[in-house]
Order: C-alpha cells, then sequence, then structure tokens
C-alpha cells in the first residue's frame, strides 16, 4: 500500500523566497525565522547576496510544526517531538488528503504482530503527522493494544508478539513523556499502579495528558507497594493521587492503598480507575475516593474539576 512521501523524499533544492514560504504555510515569516535562528529548523540556503531560499522539505517542516502548534504545544515540544518521536528525518507529511485512522489501525497491528518495528515505526510517524496527538493516542494506540490483547486471548498471535507490542507502545509513550515532562507549571500528580497490578499502559496514557496539560507528574508505574506510595506521598506532597486497577485482585489491593491514603493523608485527593472499574462499576460504591472515569479524555475532565476545588 502507497505511503504519503517521507520527509527525505522531498526536494532539498532550495527554490521559495520567504514570501512564497509564508504564502503555501500561512507562518508569518517572522515566525519561522524565529524557529530558525532558535531551534535550526528550518534550514533553508542562502543566496550569494545573502536570501533565504527554502525547500519542499522545509515547507512541510514548517507546515507541520504550524499544526502542532496550533493544537497548543508550545514550539520547543514541537520541535522534540519532530525529533523525537516522529523521528525525522522520517517525518510522513500529508499530501492529497489523509488516510482513515481505522485503516491505520489494522496495518499497525499487523506490522507488530509480525515483529515489523520499522514498518510501525512509519505508520505511527505518518499518524502524528497527519492527526492531532491526542487522537493518535486514543484512535490509533489505544485500539491497537485492545486488539492485539484480543487476538492473544482467541490464541491468534502467541505471547511473543503481544509482548512484543506492549513493549513497542511503551517505549513510544516514555519517550513523550519525557519530551513533555519539563512544561510543568502546575500542582503535583502521582500516578501509579495499585500493588501487585503489571499492566501499566493505561496509567502512562494517563500520565502524559496529564503532563500535557502542564501539570507536575510523579510517574511510578507498575505494582507500586502500599508502604512505598504512602512514603513518596509523604515526599512529594502531591494535590492528588491517581492509581490504577485491571483485576478484582488489585482493585481490592487498591482499597487498601485508599483507605490507608484516607487515614494518614485526608487532605490529598485520591483518584482511580482501570478496567476491571469500567467493567465492575459497582465496585466504585467501595472505594473511598473520586472515578476518574472511563478513558484519557474523561480522567481530565475529572482531574481539572478535582484540582479546581484544591
Amino acid at each position: 500500500m502507497a505511503h504519503p512521501p517521507l520527509l527525505g523524499q522531498l526536494s532539498t533544492s532550495p527554490v521559495f523566497n520567504t514570501k512564497a514560504v509564508a504564502r503555501e504555510t500561512g507562518v508569518p515569516p517572522d515566525t519561522f525565522r524565529a524557529w530558525e535562528r532558535r531551534y535550526g529548523i528550518p534550514c533553508p540556503q542562502r543566496t550569494a547576496g545573502g536570501h533565504r531560499l527554502y525547500s519542499e522539505r522545509d515547507i512541510a517542516i514548517i507546515r507541520w510544526l504550524r499544526d502542532r502548534t496550533a493544537e497548543g504545544m508550545n514550539i520547543s515540544h514541537a520541535i522534540m517531538l519532530l525529533t523525537s518521536v516522529t523521528e525525522e528525518p522520517s517525518l510522513q507529511i500529508e499530501r492529497g488528503g489523509t488516510r482513515a485512522i481505522e485503516r491505520m489501525v489494522d496495518e499497525l497491528v499487523a506490522a507488530l504482530t509480525t515483529f515489523d518495528a520499522q514498518h510501525a515505526e512509519r505508520l505511527v510517524s505518518e499518524a502524528f503527522a497527519l492527526y492531532p496527538f491526542e487522537h493518535v493516542l486514543l484512535d490509533l494506540i489505544q485500539p491497537v493494544m485492545v486488539e492485539v490483547g484480543e487476538r492473544w486471548h482467541r490464541g491468534e498471535i502467541n505471547v511473543a508478539a503481544e509482548h512484543f507490542t506492549t513493549e513497542f507502545v511503551r517505549r513510544k509513550l516514555a519517550g513523550l513523556l519525557n519530551v513533555f515532562e519539563n512544561n510543568a507549571q502546575r500542582e503535583t500528580i502521582v500516578v501509579g499502579c495499585a500493588p501487585q497490578e503489571l499492566h501499566d499502559l493505561g496509567v502512562m496514557f494517563a500520565s502524559l495528558f496529564l503532563v500535557r496539560r502542564g501539570w507536575h507528574v510523579v510517574y511510578l508505574g507498575p505494582q507500586v507497594p502500599l508502604a512505598d506510595m504512602l512514603e513518596t506521598v509523604q515526599k512529594v506532597r502531591p494535590q492528588l493521587v491517581c492509581l490504577s486497577a485491571s483485576t478484582l485482585e488489585t482493585a481490592m489491593n487498591l482499597l487498601e492503598v485508599a483507605r490507608a491514603m484516607q487515614k494518614e493523608f485526608p487532605t490529598v485527593r485520591f483518584g482511580y480507575g482501570g478496567r476491571i472499574f469500567n467493567v465492575n462499576p459497582e465496585l466504585c460504591a467501595a472505594i473511598p475516593g473520586t472515578f476518574l472515569g472511563h478513558d484519557a479524555r474523561e480522567l481530565i475532565e475529572t482531574v481539572s474539576s478535582i484540582m479546581a476545588r484544591n
């Protein structure tokens, strides 16, 4: 199947002057010249008279940065995303319309379950180039993880393929967290899994959505013991603790943490979520705290409401 052209396949011939670039991209010249001075992107060549000339590739990069900043991402993070997440120059730029993200889900599942990391990287790069950041997470990455998990449960793929997919996604999410974690301007939130809970991709999603909105996230990862959680809260003094559980057993462990938090740190708010609460919502009545929602979009709304009351 044909893919949109790679940046490496776009012309680097310096043929467009500043006025033409502004017309093609809708970005004011002062803006992309400032990007060039501060970050070295784009990278125009100069005529003998010192005038900048831009290539087709430069224009594609400026458009991509324009779209990311229009979504609310600051330019320094957009530059980091360009270089670290999309692994520029392999960033794929839309030309002639976008492909349905549902088709990309099928392609990414096929790539990951056949251990084709190179193709998977290209697909993820393409998605970030064509779609808003959080749509990629919720409408591509998350459905891929669900589908791969279901195929493993049905015996259609082996555990190696499931593990390969999980680690691929974990590396991507960790890279994204590294990109955004230095932008913290709001209160501190501790995020992790209940004791003995191994499934941490959901809380990585949650952490990424929170970091993207400026909260300082202390991410603890899977199976956080109760004593360690309480010690961390004592040291960090967060405004909110968010834990996840996916099974009945770990939900009971989460309940123990919630009760201990209520006793030891009554002023620290406690939130929770995870698959077990989605499929068995009656469990929420037993947990002292706030159910954060069924997905990352609901989580952001709930956390915003909680933090507004602090």
